[in-house]
């Protein structure tokens, strides 16, 4: 977009040029217009129209004067005085009446030019704060609402697609690191096929940023290196890749702040709401996958895991280290489940399991693969195999007319699946 008159783009910050025409160093307007500032010019303004930054170039002046030019405070815009002659003890004057920069020339023009984006960044932070926040909780409110329709991996693939249009970027790719060091990829913009798995032992700069949560470069592949950028909250482990196309510039600050909301977001789509805090966000994933089965006619399930050999550990363990192990289970389900299942504990030796558009069958394969994951964990001290009971509810099912019904339903199912032999799974009628 470009102003019509000046043909300058609109974005471009706005420096007003004011003061002593004679006092200018020479190509002073020619270093601030490539430094990508729109100038304007007045002699000495008493009331300065729009502008970001005012530079006040001052030739001979006596200190006594020197008050009237200082103009202070929040409601002025930023100041840059650049004094040309005079007493070198101005510059010190200027700062104490209030003046946001000083200089004494000779100056070098692209430092000046730096200082006053400087002067600007500063003043405008405040407000580029609030306004991020905004956007950040616009993104989160629409992440939630997309929940009910969308499957999480989905979204987070329409999140690294537009990210990869909107900086013609060779490669985006969203990456989420397992306990270990072991990574998954969630989505890339490049293929429709996801859920690759990758050894990050294999590529250190990325297990180095999901490990210290620092920005690392890959080298290769590709003729352009690689930003490994970690994303979400202090204890996240998924970081944006993303790789610029052959002879493209660096990803600049603002384009680096956007994919790190972008990132975030990504991030509060995979954890299901409130992961992990308990029943009531139980209950919401559960509403949420309630509501998009029936209004897209699709089906889901919902089991309740039942683990012998983890109620008799909880009873040997004091209150930590009982948590720390619940913990560790969670993780082994979460692995060997897909990505948009969704696990909470649920009482004791008990877990809650969602399965988005899986049926009774599938939901027995997934509670198979449940079995064989956890007989390799080390519950049982005499090393026996990890006893597994399960309950099964899914719907559509005739007796589930509200999401709550299905609690009911899939308790009962498991205690029919305990009474039972061999595989130990029962399923709601």
């Amino acid at each position: 977009m470009t102003d019509a008159a000046l043909g300058e783009p609109l974005d471009l910050p706005r420096l007003l040029l004011a003061g002593d025409v004679g006092a200018r160093p020479e190509g002073l307007e020619r270093a601030l217009t490539r430094a990508g500032f729109r100038v304007t010019e007045e002699s000495f303004p008493d009331a300065p129209g729009p502008t970001d930054a005012v530079l006040l170039t001052v030739g001979a002046v006596d200190r006594r004067e020197l008050p009237g030019l200082v103009r202070p405070g929040e409601d002025h815009p930023p100041q840059v005085i650049l004094f040309t002659a005079g007493d070198p003890d101005l510059t010190a004057v200027a700062l104490e009446l209030g003046a946001e920069d000083a200089l004494m020339a000779p100056v070098h023009l692209p430092e000046l030019c730096a200082r006053i984006h400087a002067r600007i960044r500063d003043r405008q932070a405040p407000r580029r704060t609030a306004y991020e926040r905004q956007a950040r909780e616009a993104l989160e409110a629409m992440v939630t609402e997309a929940r009910t329709a969308l499957l999480p991996e989905e979204i987070v693939l329409a999140l690294v697609r537009r990210l990869a249009r909107a900086f013609d970027l060779a490669t985006c790719v969203f990456l989420s690191a397992g306990p270990g060091e072991r990574g998954r990829i969630v989505a890339d913009a490049g293929r429709t096929s996801q859920e690759e798995t990758l050894d990050l032992r294999e590529h250190p700069e990325i297990l180095e940023a999901v490990l210290t949560r620092r920005p690392a470069m890959m080298t290769a592949p590709g003729p352009a290196p690689t930003l490994v950028l970690p994303v979400g909250e202090e204890g996240a482990r998924s970081v944006l890749l993303l790789r610029p196309r052959e002879g493209h510039a660096p990803l600049a600050a603002a384009q680096l702040a956007l994919a790190s909301s972008l990132g975030e977001a990504a991030v509060r789509a995979m954890a299901s709401p409130g992961q992990g805090e308990g029943s009531a966000s139980l209950e919401r994933r559960l509403q949420e996958e309630f509501e998009r089965a029936r209004r897209y006619s699709l089906s889901f399930s919902l089991v309740l895991v039942a683990i012998d050999a983890l109620e008799e550990a909880l009873r040997r363990v004091d209150d930590q280290a009982g948590s720390r192990l619940v913990l560790d289970v969670m993780t082994e389900l979460r692995r060997t489940l897909r990505v948009p299942d969704y696990v909470s504990p649920y009482a004791g030796e008990r877990f809650a399991i969602v399965l988005p558009e899986t049926d009774v069958s599938g939901a027995r394969s997934s509670v198979g693969r449940v079995r064989d994951r956890l007989a390799s964990l080390p519950l049982q001290p005499d090393g026996r195999r990890a006893g597994l009971s399960a309950g099964i509810v899914g719907f559509p099912h005739p007796a589930v007319t509200q999401p709550d019904d299905m609690f009911a339903l899939v308790e009962a199912a498991l205690e029919r699946g305990r009474m039972l032999a061999g595989e130990r799974v029962g399923v709601a009628e």
